[in-house]
């Protein structure tokens, strides 16, 4: 290879590594501009505008949203086996044919398995997995409330499985992507 061959190549990987450095610095300078941490003053932070399907989401194919995912498999999870404990300890209702279980008894067998259980029931009742009467039970105040499943237990665990499922699915159909920017349009 001659001297001149050599400068040339020299050049032209000089000249590449000049131009990526480059598009790294607008990318950088483009993601400044909608950071919201790096103004000083909101007035100055350009306005978002998203669908409304996106407000609140993580970007489509990023970690977070694997992990939006992964939360969302571990809370139905959670929910199922409560649901579980509750057909396996409760009583049969007679006015509807329902399981039910007192909280007082239900926070004594619950504890072993995890310390979130109002916050597990709070989800199966916004699920309509189980039902009680009040916003919020506290232990040794609210121990004689009923808890009851709304459904049958059978019934139930089938639709919380299909729903584990379909979360998995989507969670694998996703590939993880690398997005160098989520594209914004400002106002």
């Amino acid at each position: 290879m001659t001297d001149n061959e050599r400068s040339d190549s020299e050049d032209s990987s000089v000249s590449s590594r000049i131009v990526l450095f480059n598009q790294q610095v607008e990318d950088y300078q483009n993601w400044q501009k909608i950071n919201p941490f790096t103004h000083y003053s909101v007035k100055d932070m350009p306005k978002r505008s998203f669908l409304k399907e996106e407000y609140g989401r993580a970007p489509s194919g990023s970690h977070s949203e694997q992990r939006a995912l992964q939360a969302q498999v571990k809370s139905l999870q959670e929910i199922l086996q409560l649901c579980e404990l509750i057909h396996q300890k409760g009583e049969m209702a007679q006015e509807s044919e329902l399981i039910s279980v007192h909280f007082g008894q239900l926070f004594e067998l619950y504890n072993n398995i995890s310390d979130k259980l109002m916050g597990t029931l709070l989800g199966a009742r916004k699920q309509k997995y189980v039902d009680f009467p009040g916003e919020t039970l506290f232990q040794g105040r609210d121990d004689r409330v009923l808890i009851r499943l709304e459904r049958p237990f059978d019934e139930l665990k089938g639709e919380i499985l299909v729903k584990i499922e379909d979360i998995r699915c989507i969670a694998t159909e996703k590939p993880i992507e690398r997005p160098a920017l989520r594209s914004a349009q400002f106002l």
